[in-house]
């Protein structure tokens, strides 16, 4: 059996078998009311020769438990204040059990992705970037079909609002109702906000806004539907 097959095999083992009430204890003592959410929350490592798996748990106080499934449930475990604190504890073990390289699996928290990309970041491929590609890059993924675009963008409205109010608008590419480029134009003139689109050649969906908040406002949202994450 492939190391591949061999993972698959066992954590579907672990996360559809019913374990009965037996789980559920094992869930109370991590904090949550089921097993369900326990496993909703849990994430592999690495795994021995005997096909037992060490696992680490987010807990409902943002701490995380380590735990081996070998023998029945409730199984031990031990807390620690951070995820690099947990990994750095299970890497530890693994190294000292000389176990072949490919049983170290390392399943990431999908939080742990969101703190690699800083806000202003996240903010600035919304605005100026290509959300496609660059939610592949971080995610390590060819597209988007099995995944979210929530796991990189976590940015809300307000705050790419906050944002545009300190640094400014995008400047759009064309102001010319007229304009060959296509897509979604906006200008400012006499103190009103005028928006548009174009396409092959038309002009529509205009907009004018005497309130700067309002049509600023509703810049922001169109940019943010149109960077394609479904998000906004």
């Amino acid at each position: 059996m492939g190391t591949d097959d061999m993972i698959g095999k066992y954590l579907k083992k672990l996360f559809f078998r019913d374990y009965g009430p037996f789980a559920t204890d094992f869930a109370t003592s991590l904090g949550y009311k089921t097993w369900k959410e326990t496993q909703e929350n849990t994430y592999a490592i690495f795994y021995t020769e005997t096909d037992a798996f060490w696992f680490v748990t987010e807990l409902t106080d943002g701490q995380w438990a380590v735990w081996k499934e070998e023998g029945h449930m409730p199984h031990p475990f031990t807390v620690f204040y951070t995820w690099n604190e947990a990994i750095n504890h299970l890497r530890d073990l693994f190294d000292k059990s000389a176990l072949p390289k490919g049983y170290w699996i390392k399943e990431a928290p999908k939080k742990e992705l969101r703190d690699l990309v800083d806000k202003g970041t996240q903010i600035q491929i919304l605005l100026y970037g290509n959300a496609l590609a660059f939610a592949c890059e971080t995610l390590g993924v060819k597209d988007m079909r099995t995944r979210k675009y929530s796991e990189v963008f976590t940015v809300s409205n307000e705050e790419v609002y906050e944002y545009i109010s300190i640094h400014g608008l995008p400047k759009s590419e064309s102001t010319r109702k007229e304009a060959l480029v296509e897509g979604f134009h906006y200008y400012k003139e006499e103190g009103k906000w005028h928006t548009f689109f174009t396409e092959r050649g038309r002009t529509f969906h205009e907009k004018n806004f005497d309130d700067e908040e309002l049509g600023k406002r509703y810049i922001v949202t169109t940019l943010l539907q149109l960077s394609g994450t479904g998000l906004y």
